[in-house]
């Protein structure tokens, strides 16, 4: 599950060339409202797909001259509320809202803990993001893949990542006994950076 923003270190090549990391000058770094978390599973019955409805936008400074873990360090972590995940159909947004625990654990969260560059390409990068994903109190860590695709306006990340949900102490079945709910789900994020100099 929009990470997520770990990919923000592969900004450096992409801002600033080397007489702008001399100047000292700040970054200001935007998460745009039409960023994107998805989870997606399957049912005995059919496929189902939440989206968050809630709002991620963000904003934060970084100096031009930025190492990596300051970067890490200036990212705050992205907690989402369950209750904003919608899918279209109250039934089961309210069966989602149960498997989640929501009553007891209300907000999922996700934190930046490293990052890494597999590959890149033009203004194209691959790579991974070690990450921790808080679920119902539990508290998981994750390799994610992630790829980041800049445009003349702005940046693309992109990341999709399976979990279980008994990795978290949660049971479906115990929610909806009519209809199997697969243990594993997808999440994907897809996140829009606008970069600003100032």
């Amino acid at each position: 599950m929009c990470g997520i923003v770990a990919v923000l270190t592969f900004f450096d090549p992409f801002l600033v060339n080397s007489q702008q990391r001399a100047d000292n000058h700040q970054v200001l770094i935007k998460i745009l409202p039409d960023s994107k978390v998805k989870i997606k599973g399957e049912t005995s019955l059919i496929g189902y797909s939440f989206t968050y409805k809630g709002d991620l936008s963000r904003s934060f400074k970084v100096s031009t001259n930025f190492n990596k873990e300051q970067l890490v360090n200036s990212i705050t972590g992205l907690q989402l509320e369950i209750e904003k995940f919608k899918s279209g159909n109250f039934l089961m947004d309210r069966d989602f809202r149960k498997v989640m625990k929501c009553d007891d654990f209300p907000y999922c969260k996700i934190e930046l803990l490293s990052i890494s560059a597999t590959s890149s390409s033009g203004l194209n990068v691959t790579g991974q993001a070690k990450i921790a994903v808080t679920i119902a109190g539990i508290k998981k860590l994750y390799l994610i893949p992630f790829q980041l695709k800049e445009t003349s306006s702005q940046l693309t990340i992109n990341a999709i990542q399976p979990i279980s949900f008994k990795d978290f102490g949660l049971n479906p079945a115990e929610v909806n006994k009519l209809v199997e709910i697969k243990d594993t789900c997808e999440v994907s994020l897809n996140l829009l950076i606008q970069i600003t100099h100032l």
